[in-house]
């Protein structure tokens, strides 16, 4: 048996005179390079080649389909098709834990050229799930070998897209790419988590005009990655509120009071944005609010508000119009107020006040349709 860092192989025999496989992967021995750390710990950085002729990602998929993955542990895959934040998050992580970086190098079997290195470490985390973080580094990248990164997201609970300085057809054709590849019968991947840099407003629209699958949670993070550390705290940060557990025997009310409350923090961390709210409808009552400080008035504006929605519905009544109302925006200066009624809860309706001099709109939209979708 040969024990692989994605797991253990077991050889797989040919007979005599059978013809080659339309791909093949052959795993070879680890070397382990032992060296003292200057505080004193023993690392091993680990090393393997995997040789694949035909497809390497559909070689890296059936290398990774032979992994035992263990009910303790959950993966998070990084996609930085700048190489700008990924390699230095996982070495900061191994130097951080005091584990190994190990490294799995696809090799091109005719060539022998190195055509993707794979790096992953290990986080533990006392009283949760341990994490393993893997980075794809793609050494050609063309054909098909750009989608040997989506083979590893694929199999992930959290995927991180990190939007570093990029052309603007190159985030297109990424954005495009990742699209198709969510929607491969062998997509598993929970969450999709993208980190764009401040006032990054054309990239969120994008995303927001993409058509994920409902299943796929989306989550867009507008905020200056200044280092590995903030890179890693924003990551770590999504993961806890996507797979925070509920108390098994919490109150339904409660219950629904924290999903709301988590959902209004996360309109919160866009840039701009002043308060955010959910309102019952009918008589402006505030159901949930988040504000940056008490001079929002939170309670005032979902009073106001509340008959500005039911004016709306009349008047698309007295149009003919079927299709509800998607959105409201009342504008006063520098203030806007944004409206975005529940489908799925006619008597809702989540609003926004945002300073649009300092606005990410764009995100702003995504995210508050993210947030009714999570509300149901």
């Amino acid at each position: 048996m040969l024990k692989s860092l994605f797991g253990e192989l077991t050889a797989t025999p040919i007979a005599a005179g059978d013809a080659l496989p339309a791909f093949a992967a052959t795993a070879v021995l680890e070397s382990t390079d032992t060296h003292l750390a200057d505080d004193g710990r023993m690392l091993d950085r680990h090393q393997q080649d995997l040789f694949v002729t035909g497809s390497p990602a559909v070689a890296m998929r059936e290398h990774l389909a032979k992994a035992h993955r263990g009910n303790d542990v959950r993966t998070i895959t990084l996609l930085d098709p700048a190489r700008l934040w990924a390699p230095g998050v996982i070495k900061a992580l191994s130097d951080a834990t005091g584990q190994p970086v190990e490294r799995l190098h696809l090799r091109e079997q005719a060539s022998l050229r190195v055509l993707a290195t794979l790096e992953r470490t290990v986080v533990p985390r006392r009283g949760d799930a341990t994490l393993k973080i893997y980075h794809a580094d793609l050494q050609v990248a063309e054909g098909e070998n750009l989608r040997i990164p989506f083979v590893l997201m694929e199999r992930s609970q959290m995927a991180a897209v990190i939007v570093g300085p990029m052309q603007a057809a190159e985030v297109e054709a990424m954005l495009l790419a990742l699209h198709a590849a969510v929607r491969e019968p062998t997509w598993e991947c929970e969450t999709l988590l993208f980190l764009l840099p401040p006032s990054a407003a054309r990239i969120a629209a994008q995303i927001a005009a993409l058509d994920w699958p409902q299943a796929l949670q989306i989550e867009v993070l507008d905020e200056p990655l200044v280092g590995t550390s903030s890179v890693w705290n924003a990551l770590l940060a999504a993961w806890d509120r996507q797979h925070a557990s509920p108390e098994p025997a919490a109150d339904p009310a409660a219950l629904e009071a924290r999903a709301i409350a988590r959902q209004l923090r996360a309109v919160m961390q866009t840039d701009g944005v002043l308060g955010c709210a959910l309102v019952d409808a009918t008589d402006g009552d505030l159901l949930g609010g988040e504000s940056r400080d008490a001079g929002t008035e939170l309670s005032r504006a979902a009073a106001a508000l509340a008959p500005v929605l039911r004016a709306h519905r009349q008047a698309a009544n007295a149009m003919g119009l079927e299709q509800p109302v998607d959105e409201i925006a009342v504008v006063n200066g520098s203030w806007v107020h944004l409206i975005r009624p529940l489908q799925r809860r006619p008597n809702q309706f989540l609003f926004a006040r945002l300073d649009r001099t300092h606005a990410n709109l764009a995100l702003l939209k995504f995210k508050l349709a993210e947030a009714e979708r999570s509300l149901g």
